[in-house]
């Protein structure tokens, strides 16, 4: 097992005294190929490319030395933290943490974000993050290879929303454009990048107190039974098409 892992957030801004000590100490490093390139890694360093999670892990449980994981913005926010923490590995982890890229995406559009939600995409979960979008008006989301800001927008046919798109945060490269959705797959971006999808704009609290803003429209377990097509079915009542209504949305 690995002495001791520690998990370096990277924001595109230098390393911290406590990063730039762990990293030079590292016997095995891992990350993207952008971080892999860092000044800092160890020549003498084994270098691990992050691909699949659970495969590093495992690779980073078995090494014996000092092990670095290298993780773009807050790795404790949607990040490699939770993945390293698995009882199945065995891993004591350090976190060296760095602006998220949520954080850095809304900074970019000059927007507070204590009333965002924020949500992952990914190619086979990509339609549950469009009906987050569906039902809030300030959405941020993590992005991934075939679930951009292309498909975003064509799923999100019907809903209009302005795209914030910020690509490749902290680096040389780094782009923030704003396109409507319907828009969006005229562009090619580039990976990877945070999407921040806005609606029709809403009253604003004078003193937010919980982060996060509750699905704009009634509220209540469901609708009135008269907002239906129909009559309840045989044996069928309010809590029970609650129940199944909930196993619909928002996946």
């Amino acid at each position: 097992m690995a002495d001791r892992v520690t998990v370096i957030g990277w924001d595109g801004s230098p390393l911290t005294a406590a990063g730039r000590s762990a990293l030079g100490a590292a016997t095995l490093v891992a990350g993207a190929p952008h971080h892999l390139t860092l000044p800092e890694v160890p020549p003498a360093a084994e270098r691990i490319r992050l691909g699949s999670l659970p495969l590093a892990a495992r690779r980073i449980a078995a090494h014996r030395g000092t092990a670095v994981v290298l993780a773009d913005g807050d790795p404790g926010f949607f990040g490699v933290v939770r993945t390293l923490r698995d009882p199945e590995f065995g891993l004591e982890v350090e976190v060296v943490p760095a602006v998220s890229s949520v954080a850095a995406a809304f900074a970019r559009a000059g927007m507070p974000w204590d009333d965002a939600q924020v949500v992952v995409a990914h190619p086979r979960t990509l339609r549950r993050a469009v009906n987050v979008c569906r039902a809030h008006t300030k959405v941020a989301v993590l992005t991934a290879p075939g679930a951009g800001p292309a498909e975003l927008g064509l799923l999100l046919e019907g809903a209009p929303r302005t795209f914030v798109v910020c690509e490749e945060l902290g680096t040389d490269r780094e782009q923030v454009s704003v396109v409507t959705s319907d828009r969006a797959a005229d562009h090619v971006w580039r990976d990877p990048n945070v999407v921040i999808a806005i609606g029709a704009p809403t009253t604003a609290e004078s003193a937010p107190w919980i982060a996060g803003r509750a699905p704009a429209g009634p509220r209540g377990w469901v609708l009135p039974a008269d907002s239906y097509e129909g009559p309840f079915g045989e044996a069928e009542a309010e809590p029970l098409r609650a129940a199944q209504l909930s196993r619909l949305g928002p996946h």
